[in-house]
């Protein structure tokens, strides 16, 4: 087995020599691929030199609108009302008891004076024979009294009698007469009593609700029938009192029902306003040949509301949502360079009214704006005006 002879370390100039080689070798590396990369990027650049730039791109076209300002403001305002009979009245008997008979049915027309109902009154009519029976038994005691009396006024002339017996004849004469009145009486009360127990039309008209039928017993006071008045209806509506300032007697007004509009003249209006909604009650007389809705049923008055304010109508579409609860049109107009740009008015909404708006802001009349598709740009934008309109 031998032995390895031991590495005699390099001498100090060989190992400077070596680390000198391996320092030139990675400066001339990374010169060669500095080199490289100077001479790509040259080339790149002078080819991107070369080739043409893109195109910019197109504009927004828009179709602006115009503002036109108006000094005033008219709006159809809608008050709901019910339509009613020029009378209706709840008749009942006012005094309580079983009732006999009901003539009429609901829907029924009667005349007036007409009778449709009554009571039953084989009380009355009992009550009514007795007095009778006591009135008789009165005539003859008055009748027995005139008699005796004139007797006594003979046997007094001729001395025979005192006054004092002539008196007494006298005053019980006296005494039946004033029976006799008190059961007259008596019987014109009987015969009051028997007149209420009936149920007459006040006025001609239709049969309303019937709430009782025959056999019910009827308290005093009762709703038995209802009748409404034959005559052109009344349509009932609480409006505003600043409008209803504006109105006079004979004014011709829309009243739109669920089927058709019915031309109406106002009547007469109430003296006070209601006390829970600040309102006034109207009252509009249908014209005859207009057609009468069922009593009860509702209708809308249509009014036009005139105010001096200063604004444009322009549509909900071209209003946008501004900070904090703010709105906003889109507007356009052209810079110092006559290229239209999109900008931004601010915009108080005063009405609205199917689909637009009513408002007031910082934009002046002829000013264009954008009335839809205002999504597609932003404050700033250059855009291509299609189909705009000149002020």
């Amino acid at each position: 087995m031998t032995k390895e002879k031991p590495q005699m370390p390099l001498p100090l100039w060989r190992r400077t020599l070596r680390g000198a080689m391996r320092i030139t070798v990675t400066l001339v590396a990374v010169g060669v691929a500095t080199g490289a990369g100077i001479g790509g990027y040259t080339a790149l650049a002078a080819r991107d030199m070369q080739a043409e730039a893109p195109a910019p791109a197109p504009r927004t076209a828009v179709t602006p609108d115009v503002i036109r300002m108006l000094d005033a403001v008219t709006v159809p305002r809608r008050f709901t009302g019910q339509f009613e009979a020029a009378q209706e009245t709840a008749l009942s008997f006012e005094e309580g008891g079983t009732i006999a008979e009901i003539l009429v049915r609901e829907g029924d027309f009667v005349d007036r004076n007409a009778m449709l109902a009554r009571l039953d009154i084989r009380l009355l009519m009992a009550e009514r024979t007795r007095l009778l029976a006591q009135r008789d038994a009165l005539e003859a005691e008055a009748e027995l009294a005139r008699r005796t009396n004139a007797r006594q006024e003979a046997l007094r002339a001729s001395g025979h009698v005192s006054a004092q017996r002539t008196d007494e004849t006298s005053l019980t004469l006296a005494q039946v007469t004033a029976g006799i009145a008190e059961i007259d009486a008596a019987l014109v009360s009987v015969d009051i009593r028997l007149s209420k127990a009936e149920i007459r039309a006040p006025f001609a008209g239709r049969i309303g609700t019937r709430t009782l039928d025959e056999g019910a017993v009827a308290g005093p006071g009762a709703p038995v029938l209802t009748v409404l008045e034959d005559a052109p209806a009344r349509f009932r509506v609480a409006i505003a009192p600043d409008l209803a300032r504006q109105m006079k007697p004979d004014d011709l007004v829309a009243i739109q029902t669920a089927d058709k509009t019915l031309p109406a003249r106002l009547s007469e209006l109430s003296p006070e306003l209601d006390p829970a909604t600040r309102s006034q009650v109207a009252f509009f007389d249908l014209d005859p040949g207009a057609g009468m809705p069922p009593a009860r049923a509702t209708g809308t008055l249509i009014l036009a509301d005139t105010q001096q304010v200063r604004g444009a109508w322009v549509p909900l579409s071209a209003l946008r949502q501004g900070p904090r609860g703010a709105w906003t049109l889109m507007t356009v107009a052209e810079d110092e360079n006559g290229t239209p740009v999109v900008g931004v008015e601010a915009a108080e909404i005063l009405r609205l009214d199917a689909g637009r708006a009513f408002v007031r802001g910082s934009f002046s009349d002829g000013t264009q704006f954008l009335p839809h598709g205002t999504h597609r740009v932003v404050p700033g934008e250059s855009v291509r005006l299609t189909g705009a309109e000149t002020g």
